[in-house]
């Protein structure tokens, strides 16, 4: 019944999730020189608990020296990985892709749909220092409000796949029990969950590059040949104009508008981000094939954008460039727009 297969699926949102924490960096200062040190964080994949004994015991180097793991130090784990019932769709869907070298079809392949699930994270902060811990936090926080996206390239057909990891929890964990001699060790714990995808089997076929024979139009048959393809397509008026916003909001209401193609899932999500920074702005869930926007939500959009990017009393004059997203399931397409925000009424 069941065929061997290794996707690396999850491996490659652990490896992704890992990769968001390994520039972080603590500063220390010695109060004797006031010299100021800044100490990259290390990161491994490992649990609390055999992390602590680790923490606690010394490594033999040799059979002469004995070190002990130096903090501040990151780790991190899977909690649970549960099925996502929410963004479930119709599991005998099939998805196929055809890719193309030097313009001539090379291969294809074709598997069913997609599994999502969501997978929980926990991140741990190690140090003597309760103000270590909380630089981390601060360095990471802020990126989540309350989730982070990343694209990942989970196999040969699903590319530039989506995943938002959105923020949970923090708690803080300062034993104080114990002798006097043993190493005090406070920990952070941060919780995640990552919104991502379990994929089946793919299978490649082989590509029809030449037919013969005689075709059905030439027999004088009357034959509708109707192709289903899934795919979203945003106006193209839309980066023609530089908005000044609120003042012409219905002119960018008038081409914030797009098409769908034989969307899967019930609902499309919208959201607007930075282009340089890829800051995520706004977001919502509208019906699947709605294809616009009302006065409202572009409303609470600039509202939005005033308030993330903290300039909620200020008159720009240079242009800003933004990103309109539209995605259902796994489909997506964005198209990128120019601003000038005068945000001296919207965040009132």
């Amino acid at each position: 019944m069941f065929n061997s297969y290794d996707n690396q699926s999850i491996r490659k949102l652990v490896v992704a999730f890992g990769s968001l924490f390994d520039e972080i960096y603590v500063t220390r200062k010695n109060d004797t020189t006031g010299a100021i040190e800044n100490v990259k964080v290390p990161i491994t994949f490992s649990s609390k608990e055999k992390f602590l004994r680790r923490l606690e015991s010394n490594s033999s180097i040799s059979d002469n020296v004995k070190t002990q793991i130096n903090v501040p130090y990151l780790s991190f784990e899977i909690a649970a990985i549960s099925y996502d019932f929410g963004r479930k769709r119709n599991k005998l869907t099939k998805t196929n892709k055809t890719v193309i070298e030097d313009g001539i079809p090379s291969s294809n392949y074709i598997t069913f749909s997609e599994t999502p699930i969501t997978v929980l994270f926990n991140l741990y902060f190690y140090s003597r220092s309760l103000n270590e811990i909380f630089q981390v936090v601060e360095q990471v926080m802020p990126y989540f409000n309350p989730e982070f996206n990343i694209r990942i390239n989970f196999n040969k057909i699903f590319q530039n796949v989506n995943v938002p990891i959105s923020y949970r929890d923090f708690k803080l964990i300062d034993d104080y029990e114990g002798s006097l001699q043993a190493r005090r060790t406070a920990i952070g714990v941060m919780s995640f969950t990552a919104s991502s995808f379990i994929f089946g089997e793919i299978k490649e076929k082989d590509v029809i590059q030449t037919v013969t024979g005689r075709s059905l139009l030439d027999s004088g048959l009357d034959v509708d040949v109707n192709i289903d393809i899934t795919n979203i397509v945003i106006n193209t008026l839309l980066d023609t104009v530089i908005y000044s916003l609120p003042s012409q909001q219905s002119t960018l209401l008038s081409n914030m508008t797009w098409t769908e193609y034989n969307t899967m899932d019930l609902e499309t999500r919208i959201s607007i981000f930075t282009f340089d920074t890829n800051m995520l702005l706004h977001t919502l869930v509208i019906p699947a094939g709605t294809n616009t926007l009302t006065n409202a939500q572009l409303n609470q959009i600039i509202t939005n954008i005033c308030t993330e990017l903290d300039i909620c009393t200020d008159v720009e004059t240079s242009e800003r460039i933004l990103v309109f997203r539209v995605e259902n399931g796994l489909v997506q397409a964005q198209r990128n727009f120019r601003v000038i925000m005068d945000c001296t009424t919207a965040c009132q």
